[in-house]
């Protein structure tokens, strides 16, 4: 086992572009996610759904700690961009996830502040107090013991629904925020993807 530390070193131009490459990436899984989404109910979709946004989460957790490292770059005149934990999936995950829940808790009690009483506060996710590191594998692969089969920890539909927005929403923003930041520096950087989506369809909306 390598004892090497997992650090991302580019070249701060390079670093700009694979934050815009990733922000991309990220919106390509988004159309995977609505297209399962939006089939009609089978067994096994919201598995596989789910799968995906844990992708999703885990790779906006690379984004946001990529995109915090090129502005440190970019103000203190930095020629490389450094990255603890680029590569630690499970880590990225729980961190995006964190944000995520925080980011939902706050506007569900803005919307209380303002008088919505069709509002809950949102309770803490089961999939947050399981093993981050094993979810993927026993969404994608059965167990052989009948404990390590359950998936009570998915969430319900609408529920990834909403993580899955706000992930999108970040996602735009970061690439937004890199092109703007970039553009300072004389580099001209592209996201590339805009959201289209048929009126009345939620799950229509796909990036290209």
């Amino acid at each position: 086992m390598s004892g090497e530390a997992d650090v991302l070193h580019p070249a701060r131009d390079a670093a700009f572009q694979l934050a815009e490459d990733l922000a991309a990436h990220i919106l390509e899984n988004s159309n995977t996610y609505h297209a399962l989404a939006g089939q009609d109910e089978y067994p096994g979709r919201d598995r596989l759904r789910f799968a995906v946004l844990l992708v999703m989460f885990e790779e906006m957790g690379k984004l946001m700690a990529l995109v915090q490292q090129c502005e440190r770059a970019a103000k203190a005149d930095y020629l490389n961009v450094r990255v603890e934990d680029f590569h630690n999936n499970c880590l990225n995950g729980r961190k995006a996830a964190a944000q995520i829940m925080e980011e939902l808790r706050t506007a569900e009690k803005a919307s209380l502040t303002l008088g919505r009483k069709d509002i809950k506060l949102s309770e803490e996710p089961a999939f947050v107090k399981e093993d981050f590191c094993s979810l993927q594998g026993r969404l994608l692969y059965m167990g052989a013991e009948k404990q390590e089969r359950s998936l009570d920890f998915v969430p319900p539909g609408a529920l990834m629904d909403r993580y899955a927005t706000i992930i999108e929403r970040n996602t735009l923003a970061a690439g937004d925020y890199i092109h703007d930041l970039g553009r300072a520096l004389g580099l001209w950087l592209q996201l590339g993807l805009k959201p289209k989506m048929r009126e009345g369809e939620p799950h229509s909306l796909r990036y290209s």
